[in-house]
C-alpha cells in the first residue's frame, strides 16, 4: 500500500510573478514531489478548502487582494519547510514560515487603553505575526509559555512573567524581527527595559547625580520629558537611589518602597498623576509639606 504524500489533495497555485526567481525551481519540485496538484498561475477565484497560493511576502502588491478574496497564502519558506519534514500545508490565512512552530506566546499590556486605536491595531498585528510563523498566541497565563511580549513594565502579566514564569520578556519589535528574518532571533536586544512605560520625577538629588541619572533613565526607556514634574500629584511609589541602581543592574524594576514610606504620601493618592515614581534622597516633613501645600493650592 502506497503511503499518502504530505501535500496530497492540495491545489497549489504558483506564479512566477509572485515568487522570487531564485526559489521557483525548488518550490516547483517540493510541491510536485509531495503530491500536490501544481498550477503555474495566479487565480484569485480559487479559494476553496484545498486551494493554496504561494506568495513571496506580505509586502507583495498582490497580497492584500488575494487575502481579501479569502485565499490561503503560503510563503516560500513555509512550503519548503513542510516539504522537508514532510507535513501537510498549514490550513490558515497566511503562513510565512515555521520559525515559531509549536511556540507559545503571551501578549500583555496592549489593551491597557482600549480607546487607543494604536494599541488595538498593535494587538491584532501581534496575533498575526505569531500565527504567520506557526506559533500560538495565548490570552491567559500558563507555565508552558515560551515567550511573553509586553507593552512595558506596567503590563498586567509583566511581574508574573518576571517572578514566576522566568522566560524571556520582550517587546513587539522582537516578533517583527523574527518575521523579517524567518527565525527566532536572540532576545537580548529586545528585552523590556526596566523603566519602560514609567514616568519618573526626582527630588533632593544633587545636580551632578541628576545628570548621571538622566542618562541612565533615558537609556532604560522612561516615558515623558526628562524630569518634568507632574502638575498634579497622585498615587506615587516612593523609592530610593538604591532602588534605581538595582533596577539598572538587574534590568528589571527593583522592589517597591516600604509601606511606611508610601503612607507619607497617602493623602495624595486621590489626585490624578502623571508621575508613577518619585526618586528621592531623603524623605522628610519638609519635602512632604512642600508637595502637600503645592497640591492644596492647585485644588483651591
Amino acid at each position: 500500500m502506497l503511503k499518502t504524500k504530505a501535500f496530497q489533495g492540495a491545489n497549489v497555485f504558483m506564479s512566477r510573478n509572485l515568487v522570487p526567481p531564485e526559489v521557483f525551481d525548488a518550490l516547483h519540485d517540493a510541491v510536485k514531489d509531495n503530491g500536490a496538484q501544481l498550477h503555474l498561475c495566479c487565480d484569485p477565484s480559487r479559494n476553496g478548502p484545498n486551494d493554496y497560493h504561494i506568495i513571496s511576502s506580505t509586502k507583495h502588491e498582490k497580497f492584500d487582494d488575494l487575502k481579501s478574496k479569502g485565499c490561503k497564502l503560503l510563503g516560500p519558506r513555509c512550503v519548503l519547510s513542510c516539504a522537508k519534514v514532510p507535513r501537510p500545508l498549514p490550513n490558515q490565512g497566511f503562513t510565512c514560515c515555521l520559525a515559531m512552530d509549536g511556540v507559545k506566546v503571551l501578549a500583555s499590556g496592549f489593551d491597557m487603553d482600549e480607546k487607543c486605536l494604536v494599541y488595538v491595531i498593535l494587538q491584532v498585528r501581534i496575533e498575526e505575526l505569531v500565527a504567520e510563523m506557526g506559533g500560538v498566541l495565548h490570552t491567559k497565563a500558563s507555565l508552558d509559555l515560551n515567550f511573553v511580549v509586553v507593552k512595558n513594565v506596567l503590563a498586567a502579566k509583566y511581574k508574573w512573567a518576571l517572578n514566576v514564569l522566568k522566560k524571556p520578556i520582550v517587546t513587539s519589535e522582537w516578533l517583527k524581527q523574527c518575521s523579517d528574518e524567518h527565525r527566532v532571533v536572540p532576545q537580548e536586544s529586545y528585552k523590556v527595559l526596566p523603566f519602560s512605560g514609567l514616568k519618573i520625577c526626582v527630588t533632593g538629588i544633587p545636580a551632578d547625580k541628576r545628570k548621571e541619572m538622566e542618562k541612565l533613565i533615558l537609556q532604560n526607556a522612561p516615558e515623558g520629558d526628562k524630569y518634568k514634574v507632574a502638575k498634579r500629584w497622585g498615587h506615587i511609589h516612593i523609592v530610593t537611589r538604591k532602588w534605581f541602581d538595582q533596577s539598572i543592574a538587574r534590568r528589571e524594576p527593583g522592589r517597591n518602597a516600604t509601606e511606611e514610606q508610601r503612607l507619607i504620601f497617602k493623602q495624595q493618592q486621590e489626585l490624578d498623576s502623571k508621575a508613577r515614581f518619585l526618586i528621592y534622597q531623603c524623605v522628610n516633613s519638609k519635602i512632604f509639606n512642600k508637595i502637600s501645600n503645592a497640591s492644596t493650592s492647585k485644588e483651591a
